[in-house]
């Protein structure tokens, strides 16, 4: 299944604090810096700090705080590492996907295989069912100025372009004697307990094949097919950091009712997150 979003992935470099910024970080007491790493009473007291020695310093406090992380390990201080929320909660076989840079998590099954060659994100499939896999696409950032995902209007709307993409993009065929059909399951919008908006879609598409190789219509195509495929796609939206990110599985129909199960606790599992520059 092609991705149709633009997407970019930023390299970004490790930073080192150095010279008189290096000398700022450590003007901030290791107790404090140490706080700012704990849940608790403490933590939004510390992190205050943080933010007043970032504006000192003339970093962010995303490199403030992982300057800390050094020097704290560096003066044997434990830096306690809190699990995301996603991972307390990934169910007994499964796995979590967390994306800190680009903003996005969500739970997969533990046997379903990375993908390297697609171009996409995180593209995974199931080893043992070829029709059944899953990836993340996510807009530019230059060309995207997303505040929420309802800026794509209603889910109908939503759904009406996702089915036309597929018709007249993804799935087009010029090959002579084919004919693909697709239509809206479902579309619907729900509220996470993160707070945001997303929107769930679901689209049944097929396709027909001629089984003479001479037809020259689409009605000839029609009075002796066959059918090559027939599939279920189900895209979760969401928006973060002014970005579109679209979750999309995909499935057979012949097995959908028995795989729907695993592709809703992956679909409520998805979230998305700002990223702190």
């Amino acid at each position: 299944m092609a991705a149709t979003l633009q997407h970019t992935h930023a390299f970004r470099r490790p930073f080192t604090a150095s010279g008189n910024k290096q000398i700022r970080i450590a003007a901030v007491s290791k107790t404090r810096l140490q706080a700012a790493f704990q849940p608790g009473a403490e933590q939004q007291q510390a992190r205050s700090l943080v933010d007043s020695a970032t504006a000192d310093a003339g970093l962010s406090r995303r490199q403030l705080m992982q300057a800390a992380a050094g020097l704290l390990a560096a003066a044997g201080l434990a830096v306690p590492v809190q699990p995301a929320r996603a991972l307390l909660d990934t169910p007994a076989g499964y796995t979590t996907r967390v994306d800190k840079l680009d903003g996005y998590s969500f739970v997969y099954p533990e046997q379903w295989a990375p993908v390297t060659s697609s171009g996409n994100d995180i593209f995974l499939r199931n080893p043992f069912n070829v029709d059944q896999n899953l990836f993340v696409d996510i807009s530019s950032p230059s060309s995207s100025r997303y505040a929420s995902v309802e800026d794509l209007g209603s889910p109908d709307a939503a759904a009406a372009r996702i089915l036309d993409k597929y018709l007249n993009k993804e799935f087009m065929s010029t090959r002579i004697g084919i004919r693909r059909e697709g239509n809206i399951v479902s579309a619907a919008s729900r509220k996470a307990d993160d707070g945001r908006v997303y929107y769930d879609i679901e689209v049944r598409m097929a396709s027909y094949a001629s089984r003479s190789p001479y037809v020259a219509t689409q009605g000839e195509v029609m009075r002796d097919y066959g059918i090559e495929w027939d599939r279920r796609f189900l895209t979760t939206l969401g928006v973060a950091n002014k970005r579109l990110y679209e979750l999309r599985m995909q499935t057979g129909s012949s097995t959908y009712e028995q795989d729907k199960p695993v592709l809703d606790l992956i679909r409520d599992s998805f979230r998305v997150v700002e990223v702190e520059e």
